[in-house]
C-alpha cells in the first residue's frame, strides 16, 4: 500500500497565538500530527463548538487527501483529534462501509448511493492507500 509521506495541519480557530500551520513528514507523520493535535487539546472548546483545523495528507506517489478536522477538547464525545481515523470514516463512509449508527440502512444506502463514482472512488483509495 502507498505510505502518506507528509500531513499539513493549519489551526484556523482558537487563540490567535495557536493559529500556526504545521508539517510532519516521514513514516510517523500520522502518529506526529496526532501528537501535536493531542497537545493544544486543553485550548479546544469543552462545551458547544469546535476549533477547525484544515489538513493535507500528500502520499508518495504525490495523490493528496484535503479536509477539515472539528477538534474538541478530549472530554467530548468525538474530539476529531486522529487524522488517519477522520480520513478512514470519511472514506469508509463514502464507500458504503460504515453506516453512522444514528442513519437507518435505507438511508444510508440511499446516501451512498446517490454517486457511484464517489463510491467507487473511495472503495479505490482505501484499497490502495495505508491510511493506519
Amino acid at each position: 500500500m502507498i505510505q502518506a509521506s507528509k500531513i499539513w495541519i493549519e489551526r484556523a480557530e482558537g487563540p490567535s497565538a495557536l493559529c500556526v500551520e504545521r508539517s510532519f513528514t516521514g513514516p510517523n507523520c500520522w502518529q506526529d500530527a496526532n501528537v501535536w493535535l493531542s497537545r493544544q487539546s486543553h485550548t479546544y472548546p469543552k462545551t458547544g463548538g469546535y476549533d477547525k483545523h484544515d489538513f493535507r495528507v500528500t502520499f508518495e506517489d504525490g495523490e493528496t487527501y484535503e479536509g477539515r478536522l472539528d477538534c474538541q477538547h478530549p472530554e467530548c464525545d468525538d474530539p476529531d483529534l486522529n487524522v488517519a481515523k477522520h480520513v478512514r470514516d470519511f472514506l469508509e463512509f463514502l464507500a458504503g462501509t460504515r453506516r453512522p449508527a444514528h442513519m437507518k440502512p435505507e438511508d444510508y444506502e440511499r446516501v451512498v448511493a446517490r454517486d457511484p463514482k464517489n463510491r467507487e472512488a473511495a472503495a479505490e483509495f482505501l484499497a490502495n492507500y495505508d491510511i493506519p
